[in-house]
């Protein structure tokens, strides 16, 4: 017996059901880019101090003398 083809629009749920979702999914998603974050920079290379490029005393926020 074939299956009926999903058609989201056969019910349109009420706009307060709508807004829950779209809240939920809206909080999951920002879960989820905190998580994409974390992910992307635990797959950095470490770089150790000694290993970081040396910045002039202008971009420290030294003055020019």
């Amino acid at each position: 017996m074939p299956r009926k083809p999903f058609d989201p629009l056969a019910m349109i749920p009420p706009p307060d059901a709508i807004r829950e979702r779209l809240v939920e999914t809206e909080t999951l998603a920002a879960r989820l880019r905190v998580l994409l974050d974390l992910a992307e920079r635990l797959r950095l290379p470490v770089t150790t101090a000694d290993q970081l490029p040396a910045l002039d005393a202008k971009a420290k926020g030294g003055r020019n003398a």
